[in-house]
């Protein structure tokens, strides 16, 4: 299939004021600031987890040192993708067009190239609280309630506000209650402190009030705002690649998240000229993958 002359016939008038293509600018990267890119050289990226050594015991006088030995996990895997688009153009129609729209569908091919970025690495986080895509190396789905841990004795661990709380002080005050005690893979406490409020723009307006408000929102007391960004470190990222405008999540960043892009080729763009038609070919693709190993770190709230 290709572009033809009579599909674009008003491009070949000099007479025609405007043309309207490209008029919009694409906002800065938004996956970028959750996901660590991680350069890969294979087919596809094997992880695992191993959990170390378990607490302290008594010893009582005069009796052996209770020794032990750290557990290994399961293993996973991720296969990495290839994502390409082309486009096509007869001759006459790179020849004739009067307003070189033809010429910068390679650049526009780039600008796809972007957005299918997002959607890849944003599915991830769509798939949050549902695990029917990415799921982690035991299998768990990245939001949830009982997370198992390794050592045996050691309980399951939550990531997620159950039952589901709106965005609100709140909910976020509960999040940072739970991220201040959660546990490691050993069941010893660990501090986590997640900084990025990930939202839709749709609740960009509330996560304003509060995150920027001296005070508690709507209330009548002049209660001190437990939340505002100040206290509670949070920069807000807003997505409109995320498929919930309610849902929620409070995470740490780039490398403290397992959270990970892996780029096995970056877009590439090339070049074509059909011998028989003369049309002229346009190509852009990448191989990349996306992946989660460890939840610590990433808290949620499907309301």
């Amino acid at each position: 299939m290709a572009t033809l002359t009579p599909q674009f016939f008003r491009l070949l008038e000099a007479e025609e004021k405007d043309v309207f293509f490209k008029e919009y600018k694409n906002t800065e990267r938004l996956y970028t600031q959750l996901f660590a890119t991680k350069p890969s050289k294979k087919a596809y990226e094997d992880r695992m987890q191993v959990a170390g050594l378990g607490t302290f015991v008594t010893k009582p006088e005069g009796t052996p040192i209770a020794f032990d030995d750290p557990v290994q996990g399961a293993q996973a895997r991720t296969v990495h993708q290839t994502f390409a688009l082309g486009w096509r153009a007869t001759m006459e129609m790179m020849q004739d067009d009067q307003f070189s729209i033809m010429g910068q569908m390679s650049a526009d091919l780039g600008d796809s190239a972007r957005d299918h970025q997002e959607r890849l690495a944003w599915g991830l986080m769509n798939d949050a609280f549902t695990g029917t895509t990415y799921t982690g190396l035991e299998g768990d789905t990245l939001c949830e309630a009982t997370h198992a841990q390794l050592r045996s004795g050691t309980g399951s661990v939550s990531n997620i506000l159950s039952p589901a709380v709106a965005l609100s002080a709140t909910g976020i005050e509960d999040i940072m209650t739970l991220a201040d005690t959660t546990t490691s893979l050993e069941g010893r406490f660990i501090q986590l402190q997640p900084n990025i409020l990930v939202i839709h723009p749709n609740l960009q307006h509330t996560a304003y009030e509060l995150l920027q408000t001296e005070y508690k929102v709507d209330s009548s007391d002049n209660n001190r705002s437990t939340v505002q960004s100040s206290r509670s470190g949070l920069r807000p990222l807003e997505s409109p690649y995320l498929s919930s405008q309610t849902n929620w999540f409070m995470m740490t960043g780039p490398g403290k998240n397992t959270l990970q892009w892996n780029n096995r080729m970056s877009v590439t763009f090339s070049r074509a000229q059909d011998a028989e038609t003369k049309d002229q070919k346009f190509y852009a693709c990448y191989r990349s993958s996306v992946q989660w190993s460890r939840w610590r770190g990433i808290f949620g709230s499907q309301s």
